[in-house]
């Protein structure tokens, strides 16, 4: 057996290739994100080839329709909510995070990330595979911030609960409308209800 022989080298041109779908990925989901803010969530492949200045073919070439766009979006935005979270649980400079607080961090951190673009967010949520694994997502997040003395199915399963009900609550709040009490809660606002309501049991007044 010959043990000097050598691994095959990657073809350079494939891998510049790889390279520049990855980056043209990138550029096409930049503008998704920067137009379905600036128009709402309503916006179509179509819109988005004219906002890039290419056809809709090519958009379809990156993304083979309107889910795979919103799941890509999607991890985006649960990236950005991983960083919240992050930023809230060093904030408590504590090692060993309680359950109520990693709760108040994971839903603050939900809150806050859904407010920096409702139109956004109204886009991630729309019924869909997309949103399937948003939520899923999501769900698996919570489930790891809770502490590990907890079963892992008693965890996974009360995430994923936690998820839906904090995901409805907080889109009825994105769409309220001027003149709806809700309209005037803030995004801290809306995250003490969540908690409370999740530690403590629905309002009794």
């Amino acid at each position: 057996m010959n043990t000097n022989a050598q691994a095959p080298q990657p073809d350079g041109r494939s891998t510049r290739w790889a390279r520049h779908r990855e980056q043209r990925r990138s550029e096409l989901l930049a503008v998704a994100r920067t137009e379905i803010h600036r128009q709402g969530p309503s916006l179509t492949m179509e819109d988005i080839a004219v906002a890039s200045g290419t056809s809709k073919s090519i958009v379809y070439r990156y993304f083979k329709d309107k889910a795979e766009l919103q799941r890509a979006l999607g991890v985006q935005i649960l990236n950005e909510m991983v960083q919240q979270l992050t930023r809230v649980l060093r904030a408590t400079n504590d090692e060993h995070p309680s359950a109520e607080t990693s709760i108040r961090a994971m839903t603050t951190s939900f809150v806050h990330t859904a407010a920096t673009s409702r139109n956004l967010y109204e886009f991630v949520v729309q019924p869909s595979a997309g949103l399937n694994h948003f939520l899923t997502s999501v769900g698996r997040l919570v489930a790891a911030s809770l502490p590990q003395s907890i079963d892992a199915q008693a965890r996974t399963l009360w995430a994923s609960g936690a998820v839906s009900f904090v995901q409805g609550v907080t889109s009825q709040w994105i769409r309220a409308r001027e003149g709806d009490a809700l309209f005037e809660k803030t995004p801290d606002d809306i995250a003490d209800h969540l908690v409370t309501w999740l530690l403590a049991g629905p309002p009794t007044e």
